[in-house]
């Protein structure tokens, strides 16, 4: 392999089987993650890899298969981790009370007084 860096920018997220595929879509080879898989030495699964169009698109289709004895419908990973449960007790009281008086009160006094002096004469 080639170091080389890839970006993904999964703002939403990305499932595991979604990102190896399209990992294998940009070159990678297969055998480099399958050899890695044995080495786990897991049992009770099949890995199927595929290519499928999906709406005129070609894409390659990553598919764990687990064996029927390693299958957990529920998926809450029991099989794995065991049986536990969590209660959750809480109580939230709140009560708010809000109250607003306001008193606003504007009052302007304007006065204005202009001496106006015009002397003319008047002439009769």
């Amino acid at each position: 392999m080639s170091n080389k860096t890839l970006y993904l920018e999964c703002y939403s997220g990305i499932s595991g089987d979604m990102a190896v595929a399209a990992l294998f879509d940009l070159g990678v080879d297969k055998t480099f993650l399958l050899d890695a898989l044995k080495s786990l030495n897991v049992d009770g699964y099949e890995v199927k890899i595929t290519d499928v169009d999906k709406s005129g698109i070609r894409a390659c289709d990553f598919d764990v298969i687990l064996d029927s004895s390693h299958e957990n419908h529920d998926h809450d990973m029991e099989y794995l981790h065991g049986s536990h449960e969590h209660h959750h007790e809480h109580e939230d009281h709140h009560e708010h009370e809000h109250h607003h008086e306001h008193e606003h009160h504007h009052e302007h006094e304007h006065h204005h007084e202009h001496e106006h002096h015009h002397e003319h004469e008047h002439h009769h």
